[in-house]
């Protein structure tokens, strides 16, 4: 009896695995291929464009951007970069895409499913922050202008903000499964709980530069975090 228990339990945690597995692959593989154009050249005149249009947002934001100056910076002409996006809005949009694709694939590396939900969740938390510290330039047009805008919700870019929210999700299953957790916590209010403190943290540190060390302040966060669910768990 008691090997079957424990038989049945292995098969449980060898299914989360896959799972786990199958849904950092798909997030990694749909990030991945939104961004994947067809010629060498082609990406390298992309990457030029998304780079300098970066740095323009950066410094004017989304409404006072011109499509001229994003061309401008990139050294090409206006009808050149044209044949890439048909606007500053589809190009606001696809900038995040390609670091969220990095993103995932280095969290994908970094979180095998041998560690508990509780440090992949720490983690993720962590690395989010820490990303975010690393690409400030990109972190203030996601976490200040696009994050917020109703009009995200039209295009591509929702999807793979949506994918950051799934990861959560299912980590969320399986501290339940592990027991700290509440069983009976709603997954919903638990998500906001989390994205919104991550979330916020970064916004403050863009806005304010404090605290001082983002990284170090989203691990604390993490912590904190993860311990207020372990209490309400018992």
């Amino acid at each position: 009896m008691t090997a079957n228990i424990e038989t049945s339990a292995q098969n449980d945690k060898n299914l989360l695995g896959k799972q786990w597995t199958e849904l950092l692959d798909r997030i990694v593989e749909n990030s991945t291929r939104e961004t994947e154009r067809k010629q060498d050249r082609s990406r390298r005149t992309e990457r030029q464009i998304l780079n300098a249009a970066l740095r323009v947002f950066a410094r004017d934001g989304i409404s006072r951007s011109r499509i001229a100056d994003i061309a401008a910076e990139a050294g090409i002409s206006t009808s050149t970069l044209y044949e890439y996006y048909k606007s500053k809005e589809d190009l606001a949009y696809e900038i995040p895409m390609h670091h969220l694709a990095e993103f995932y694939a280095k969290y994908r590396d970094a979180a095998p499913y041998t560690l508990s939900a509780r440090e992949r969740l720490v983690l993720y938390l962590t690395m989010s922050t820490d990303y975010a510290r690393e690409h400030a330039e990109w972190a203030r047009l996601l976490y200040l202008e696009i994050w917020p805008s109703v009009f995200v919700s039209e295009t591509e870019l929702r999807h793979r903000i949506n994918d950051f929210v799934r990861v959560i999700h299912f980590l969320i299953d399986e501290g339940k499964a592990e027991g700290w957790i509440a069983a009976d916590r709603n997954n919903y209010e638990t998500t906001a709980l989390i994205v919104g403190g991550s979330n916020q943290i970064i916004i403050t540190w863009l806005l304010y530069r404090t605290p001082k060390n983002l990284t170090k302040a989203g691990a604390e966060l993490a912590e904190r975090i993860v311990r207020l669910l372990e209490m309400e768990a018992g």
